[in-house]
């Protein structure tokens, strides 16, 4: 009963700090952790999705140990043969510093060659094959609103720094970063002894170019829009869209197989905008541009002097993080990333047994039982809408730990001393089979994470939740735990990921997964004042003295939030009528299940980390998400006798799911 020994020394605490409890019950819970733990050198933040994250990394280099040290002669092509020398190809860097930045000369040389705007386009799709940055995203993903089957997608991209903010907004800091960005490029640049002379002048002309596109791009917000992200064009509409690239010629260098009868364009007016870039800026510059994507989609694989000037920028400049990981731990997250089914194979056959998944399949039955109850008894929704929300849980996907029939990697070259090489072939691999998907049917094995993964998510599309194995591990899953522990936790979880297909953006979308309104417009109009509501709830908190949560950007993931730990709890009691109540150290079933939930929450941020994650970021801060959500619960307020007045029992409790 591990879970239950380290929640001991809270009910030592419980009797102390009865303000802190009312005012404060992440604090409360956490504070110990807090006060003791330092965020390691080599992150931005640190709490509990870090510490399962580390203890899997620990389970892997366990796996890569017995790989390595078995002296086994793997059969090439084996699962064992692609995880081991893959692993040993990224770990030789003796070979990659000897190497140097020879690998980078092929693609350098093939943007020397080009000569027109039409050279520029082919040897941009053939570069974003192999996971080199375009303009222009594509990509094959079910169609929104035919979720039987698979379209073609185009989105806006280019930015080098991810976020339209950091190219537009006016302030000290970010000014600092762009000035920061400006003399990574000169830097790397002089390293590559490209634009000698002229190499400030040519990181300044990229600059130029993503902030004209960082213009136009939609932000955070407006890309959770999900109708107005959806614009289908057929082949025609799109030629009229654009003029100067020629689509089928595009699609076919991209490696398309299949004829293309629409597009779904997700910001049609950043597609406008690129088309006249092309005329607006000269080949020269649109091959200094090349050059620079070719260098940051590549910089994994190079040298340490690259790589460590890279790292200066991106994570010691716009996140605080101090260090890089080790390389052990470096070649593992690779793995992972470029291989991650089969690793995951390997990871669930040793670490996620039956027993684990079977007591998943348990809650879940539950927690659907749980929300078919209290779907029920809403006296906001009308009958009508109830029926098609409880035919949308009925019919909503479950997938737990890893796939049912792992991808199929044989094909792919997978050699011990070219780790270039290796991830230029997986990503062109992983990325020729989504795209040649287009109009082929669901295929309901794939999976959108690999097994390892310490995180969760609902697809719209498919209307599935998916719980990789990698989560399902202490504080958020506990075989050993009491059923208090777990629905607290792991529950909630679950709860989360059920209410996104019933969040602001995921009620948009039907039981099939299509993009279709299944609410009466006077229900819709109930859900969305009480949505605002929450909106406005976390509009109001502030970070880093002036900086608010964006509740807006945020509000998917608060809504998800504060259902998830409603239906969890209802769960609870459920279980709790068949199984009986229990006092275990001083604490009832709900008080356990509350302190859980708080302790699953627990994180530390620097300070340049939590700036981007709230400007940036979907979720709130992990302490307003612990009392956020606590806050507008009712039973919490019961389970440890709030007054009113208190900063834990908001004046106006809101709920939806």
């Amino acid at each position: 009963m591990m879970a239950v020994l380290a929640l001991t020394a809270t009910t030592m605490a419980f009797a102390q700090g009865k303000q802190q409890l009312q005012d404060d019950f992440y604090t409360y819970v956490n504070h110990q952790w807090l006060d003791s733990t330092e965020i390691p050198a080599a992150y931005g933040s640190w709490g509990s999705f870090h510490e399962v994250y580390f203890a899997n990394q620990d389970r892997i280099k366990g796996i890569f140990k017995e790989l390595t040290e078995s002296n086994t002669s793997y059969e090439k092509g084996s699962t064992e043969q692609m995880v081991t020398d893959f692993y040993a190809s990224c770990m030789d860097t003796v070979r990659l510093e000897n190497l140097g930045l020879n690998p980078l000369k092929a693609y350098l040389d093939k943007v020397d060659q080009i000569n027109t705007k039409e050279d520029y386009l082919a040897l941009t799709a053939q570069l974003y094959t192999k996971g080199i940055q375009a303009p222009i995203g594509t990509y094959t993903v079910l169609d929104a609103k035919n979720s039987s089957v698979y379209a073609l997608y185009l989105s806006q991209s280019g930015l080098s720094l991810g976020n339209r903010a950091y190219y537009l907004e006016d302030n000290p800091q970010y000014q600092e970063f762009r000035d920061k960005y400006l003399e990574l490029m000169t830097d790397i640049f002089k390293m590559l002894q490209l634009h000698q002379g002229k190499e400030r002048e040519a990181a300044q002309k990229i600059f130029e170019m993503e902030t004209r596109m960082a213009q136009i791009h939609r932000s955070p917000v407006q890309l959770r829009d999900s109708e107005r992200n959806y614009n289908k064009k057929t082949m025609a509409e799109l030629n009229q869209l654009t003029f100067n690239v020629d689509w089928p010629k595009y699609f076919k260098d991209l490696g398309l197989k299949k004829e293309v009868d629409y597009v779904i364009v997700n910001q049609p007016e950043f597609l406008a905008m690129f088309d006249r870039m092309l005329d607006d800026f000269s080949i020269a510059d649109w091959k200094t541009y090349m050059q620079w994507k070719v260098i940051r989609g590549t910089t994994p694989m190079l040298n340490n002097a690259i790589r460590d000037r890279s790292f200066a920028f991106y994570q010691t400049t716009l996140n605080g993080v101090e260090e890089e990981f080790p390389r052990w731990q470096l070649a593992q997250n690779s793995t992972d990333i470029n291989l991650g089914q089969p690793l995951g194979k390997l990871f669930v056959e040793k670490y996620f047994p039956k027993r684990n998944k079977d007591k998943m399949i348990g809650l879940i039955d539950n927690l659907k039982q749980a929300f078919h109850q209290r779907i029920n008894r809403y006296t906001w929704m009308t009958e009508e809408t109830k029926i098609q929300a409880r035919h949308k849980l009925d019919k909503m996907g479950v997938k737990i730990g890893y796939p049912d029939e792992w991808l199929d990697y044989t094909a792919v070259d997978i050699k011990a001393d070219d780790y270039f090489g290796n991830v230029i072939r997986l990503r062109e691999h992983d990325y020729l089979r989504q795209l040649n998907r287009l109009g082929d049917e669901v295929d309901p094995n794939a999976w959108g994470m690999t097994p390892p993964t310490v995180n969760a998510y609902f697809s719209a599309y498919r209307n599935e939740i998916v719980f990789p194995a990698g989560i399902l591990n202490p504080p958020f899953f506990d075989y050993e735990a009491d059923d208090a522990t777990n629905y607290g936790s792991a529950g909630v979880i679950i709860g989360h990921e059920i209410t996104h297909g019933f969040d602001d953006n995921g009620s948009l979308y039907d039981a099939d997964g299509n993009l279709k309104s299944w609410w009466t417009p006077e229900d819709r109009e109930r859900f969305e004042a009480r949505a605002k509501k929450i909106e406005e709830q976390y509009d109001a908190y502030v970070v880093l003295d002036s900086i608010h949560v964006n509740g807006k950007l945020t509000l998917g993931e608060n809504i998800g939030d504060l259902g998830g730990l409603a239906i969890a709890f209802e769960a609870m009691k459920i279980n709790q009528a068949e199984k009986g109540a229990q006092v275990i150290n001083g604490l009832t079933d709900e008080q356990r299940f509350f302190l859980a939930y708080a302790k699953m929450w627990r994180g530390k941020y620097r300070d340049k980390s939590l700036e981007n994650l709230v400007k940036t970021d979907t979720h709130s801060p992990s302490f307003y998400r612990a009392n956020g959500a606590l806050s507008n619960f009712e039973e919490f307020i019961k389970a440890f006798d709030i007054p009113k007045g208190s900063k834990m029992r908001r004046e106006e409790i809101i709920t939806i799911w």
